[in-house]
């Protein structure tokens, strides 16, 4: 298990063996959409890449692998480097804009924050279609 400094600064929570490959592992529990949603959701994973101190998220952290909770089936295993070079790229693409949608509703790779509280933080929602396609990934 990771220490508090390592789980805060490093982004990681445990430390093991993975199918013979011995790897940093942080560990995402699914999400809800809004805050006064009754339920999680298992559409899309919240990606952090700007921590709440402004500093890198989550994303670009030290683990080498992300594993997502899922309702759909137990654990979506994937490589984090790999779901960075793809939540990156499809960013770029949309040049870090913001929704256009109505904020009940979430729109994929679209910039969010929550500058209005205070945080310096910057995540988007990707549907987890989108990672269960990446090369490196177990379910």
């Amino acid at each position: 298990k990771s220490t508090k400094q390592q789980d805060l600064y490093e982004h990681w929570d445990v430390e093991g063996v993975l199918e013979g490959t011995r790897m940093k592992i942080d560990i995402k529990d699914v999400k809800k959409f809004n805050r006064k949603d009754m339920e999680p959701q298992d559409e899309m994973a919240c990606v952090e890449y700007v921590g709440v101190k402004g500093y890198p998220g989550w994303v670009q952290g030290k683990a080498d692998a992300i594993a997502f909770k899922r309702n759909k089936y137990k654990w979506l295993v994937v490589d984090r480097q790999e779901l960075w070079n793809m939540v990156k790229a499809k960013l770029e693409e949309r040049d870090y804009s913001a929704s256009t949608l109505d904020w009940r509703e979430k729109e994929p790779y679209a910039t969010y924050d929550r500058s209005f509280f205070g945080k310096q933080d910057k995540f988007c929602w990707v549907p987890f279609e989108d990672i269960e396609k990446l090369t490196h990934t177990k379910i």
